[in-house]
């Protein structure tokens, strides 16, 4: 516990120090609306600029609620402009900042929409990529022409410190465990095999919060990973459509609609996707039995394809009741079937390499799944012109889940007859999320929030598996593997944050108190299990400005509860010798996490180096061990303890306006203790990943973007991970003043992209070689229409904000 003690030692410690270097007071505050509806603009461009030299001094953006801070202002004369893309650029009287007025209140600031042309937008539009607020960063989506043809899953691939692999696991700063919210909520469809369907054309951002604050939930070792979808808001109608047709069948379209009237807005989406996923692998493992000093040998073939059709839609309402009252409601609905054919070859070989075993195995599957989800909120606003707001949303989603797999299995020698497996899976799931949130200013340096947030989440799984029996002609069932297992698990949650500002310091400090209860039923076994947790988690996050730069230093303590399915016992088949089994026994992971970072901001270059270190207590791994020479067993496992620590440099650099270049690299040292379960008391590497993100304006109109990736080996608890490395490109095209633009991209240029794993113990040494498929082409069109449709589309971010959220 000697690393606990020392990460509260430094954050409690550091701010003493920081608060000796604080010279500067001024504060400039306000908030963006929209002069026609009164709504609250976010992400606004607010610039203060000396009234003097007319120099830009800083730059923020607003909050969700249209507000904006400005901290750390010297005294002096200055002036504030203010636009947001498809708004006229205003301006506001001169003030002064001095020691007896530090606060200049600026009031309600109303943007007055424009009828500038797309060319004119892009000029300002250009710098946008990367906002870095005090607890997060945010990504433009809109800024990768990829996106326009690609899944949320391609997109995440692209941010720093994100990896996705080839079964689409997502893991952040090299660590798996990552919550995934949309819209700020947990969702249905946040799961891998969703995100993989999504079409990223649909989303706005995304936001990568990996210290975050109280306000969220502390599930996740990595940390939070937010998508938030489009919800187009322009005055009038307004909308775009698109459709792409790649290699393979591919074939992707998009619809986003919007009509606004006075306080009522309008707003709808539909995307559909035809997608074919090509697998293929080789394994060759040896397990040994040191009793009797033999060994088996495997060698595996496998080629698999997947053909998935999705269907995405989201309709709803925002009604701006009065100048203080807003409320909205939002229903979502997503259906997604894949067809499935898998073949894999299998040779067993004994210790003298003589053959035990030839045969092959094939899946033909189906599988559909549907979710409907309704989305509510109500916010009230006490003081216009002031952050003091009470926000209740609520969500409901149902899912429900079909899957008919056939196995097959052909024996070459010795020959036997031919075997069949059928598995039929009927799975349901529910999500019910509440939050009220009520923030307020305390005095003129600081700000409260506080509320609450509950959540249900119920799983019901019902799994038949059964042989057929070629003797009496019909199928046999297979209750051992049968599976019948029904969770729920409801979180409580109490939370508070205080924002406090004192000349170039800002301090935000937090405290949420969970409770959760957790009920598994293994009906298959007729047991049942309950588990309740409760536990503090605080947070504290510090910001300390340089000029245009800022230091932040970032505490919290996080958890990550076990999901239900790798805690059922049951096993789950993948193929006759490869087994999953849950583990009932398995403890949530205990979390510290510190980061300490130092944003610097130029006029065309942005650079955000970032220190982090993470100490877990029984972090999560899987673990493969051999069961009667030829069954290979995976479970899950607490390890003892692992440590892990890293360096992260990310930033984007803008060449005049032929040039923008994002980029990333990101160092990671990790060390685990996995004496408790029987490996090394101490392993520990280093692995580390480069991305580089470059788009290439060739004229106003023309668009060339480089994506490249490379991934160096790293750790595991058994072996290790081998090096990979990818690179994508994509074009576009605008015509009619960027109404219509011509899309072309491909995926894995070289064919480079594989997923090799090696284990290595002294009852088994595995290597294994995953691949898919490379050099997708896609091509496609985008029309966009409507009198304020200029808003879009590309970053609307433009300046970085050091204040906070």
């Amino acid at each position: 516990m000697k690393q606990i003690h020392l990460i509260y030692l430094l954050v409690f410690l550091l701010p003493g120090f920081l608060l000796s270097q604080n010279k500067s007071p001024g504060i400039v505050k306000g908030r963006i609306l929209d002069s026609k509806t009164l709504a609250p603009v976010e992400y606004a461009n607010i610039v203060l600029l000396d009234s003097v030299t007319r120099s830009m001094i800083t730059g923020v953006v607003s909050d969700s609620a249209g507000f904006f801070r400005i901290s750390n202002v010297s005294p002096g004369t200055y002036f504030v402009e203010y636009t947001f893309i498809g708004y006229q650029k205003l301006r506001t009287r001169g003030f002064t900042i001095s020691r007896k007025k530090p606060v200049t209140e600026l009031g309600e600031l109303q943007l007055v929409p424009s009828a500038v042309t797309m060319d004119e937008v892009t000029v300002t539009a250009e710098k946008s990529l990367m906002i870095t607020k005090i607890d997060r960063k945010i990504f433009n989506v809109q800024k990768d022409v990829m996106a326009q043809t690609g899944t949320v899953l391609d997109v995440l691939q692209t941010i720093p410190s994100v990896s996705v692999d080839v079964d689409g696991n997502i893991s952040l700063r090299g660590s798996s465990n990552v919550t995934i919210l949309i819209n700020d909520r947990p969702s249905v469809m946040a799961g891998s095999v969703n995100l993989e369907q999504m079409p990223a054309s649909l989303v706005e951002r995304i936001e990568v919060i990996t210290n975050p604050s109280a306000r969220y939930r502390p599930d996740g070792t990595g940390g939070i990973i937010n998508i938030i979808l489009k919800k187009e808001q322009n005055t009038g109608m307004n909308g775009s459509i698109a459709a792409n047709a790649g290699t393979d069948s591919r074939f992707n379209t998009n619809l986003q609609l919007n009509y606004k009237k006075g306080k009522v807005n309008l707003f709808g989406s539909y995307g559909f996707r035809q997608d074919y996923r090509r697998r293929s692998g080789n394994i060759y493992s040896k397990s040994t039995d040191t009793a009797v000093n033999q060994s088996v040998s495997l060698w595996q073939n496998s080629l698999g394809s997947v053909r998935p059709h999705s269907h995405l839609g989201q309709l709803g309402v925002d009604w701006d009741i009065s100048k203080k009252d807003a409320t909205s409601i939002t229903g979502t609905y997503h259906y997604r079937d894949v067809k499935r054919n898998d073949v894999s070859h299998n040779i067993y070989k004994g210790s003298d390499l003589s053959l035990s075993e030839d045969f092959t195995r094939s899946l033909t599957g189906k599988q559909n799944e549907n979710s409907a989800g309704v989305t509510a909120y109500y916010q009230h606003t006490f003081n216009r012109g002031q952050e003091h707001i009470l926000k209740a949303d609520i969500e409901y989603e149902n899912q429900t889940e079909n899957e008919n797999d056939l196995w097959n299995s052909n024996y070459l020698f010795p020959v036997y007859p031919e075997g069949k497996d059928s598995t039929i899976a009927k799975n349901k799931g529910q999500n019910i999320d509440l939050t009220v949130d009520y923030s307020r200013p305390l005095w003129k340096d600081a700000s409260l929030e506080a509320g609450y947030a509950g959540t249900m989440e119920i799983t019901d799984q019902d799994q038949q598996v059964a042989h057929w029996d070629s003797i009496s002609g019909g199928w046999i069932s297979d209750l051992e593997s049968s599976n019948r297992f029904y969770a729920s698990q409801t979180v409580h949650a109490l939370y508070t944050t205080v924002s406090y500002e004192w000349k170039k310091l800002s301090v935000m400090g937090g405290l949420r108190a969970e409770e959760a209860l957790l009920s598994l039923e293994f009906r298959t076994k007729d047991t049942t299990v309950k588990r309740s947790y409760f536990a503090l988690y605080p947070t504290i996050h510090l910001g300390l400005a340089s000029g245009k730069n800022e230091w932040q230093l970032n505490y919290s303590h996080r958890v990550n509860r076990p999901d239900p399915d790798e805690m059922n016992p049951v096993p789950e088949y993948r193929d006759p010798r490869n087994i999953f089994t849950g583990n009932p026994d398995l403890k949530p992971e205990d979390i510290h996490s510190v980061e300490f970072g130092y944003a610097i901001r130029a006029d065309n270059l942005t650079f955000v180096p970032s220190l982090f270190y993470r100490y877990v207590v029984h972090g999560f791994t899987t673990v493969t061990h051999s069961f009667q020479d030829t069954i290979l067993i995976t479970t899950m496992q607490n390890l003892a303890t692992n440590q892990s620590a890293g360096l992260d440099l990310s930033g984007n650099w803008q060449v005049k306006k032929v040039a923008g270049i994002n980029f990333s690299a990101s160092g990671f040292y990790n060390q685990i203790d996995a004496s408790n379960i029987g490996y090394s008391s101490n392993k520990s590497s280093f692995s580390w990943n480069v991305k580089v993100n470059a788009s290439i304006s060739i004229t106003r109109t023309t668009l060339f973007q480089f994506n490249g990736q490379y991934r160096s080996e790293a750790l595991t608890p058994q072996g290790m991970r081998r090096p990979s490395w990818v690179v994508n490109l994509g074009f576009r095209q605008d015509f009619l003043k960027k109404k219509l633009s011509l899309i072309a991209t491909v995926s894995d240029l070289f064919d480079s992209q594989a997923w090799k794993n090696s284990i290595n113990t002294p009852l088994l040494i595995q290597e294994s070689t995953r691949r898919r498929d490379a050099r997708v082409f896609y091509g496609g069109l985008v029309f966009h229409f409507g009198g304020q449709n200029q808003k879009e589309k590309e970053p609307k971010f433009e300046f970085e904000n050091g204040g906070e959220k």
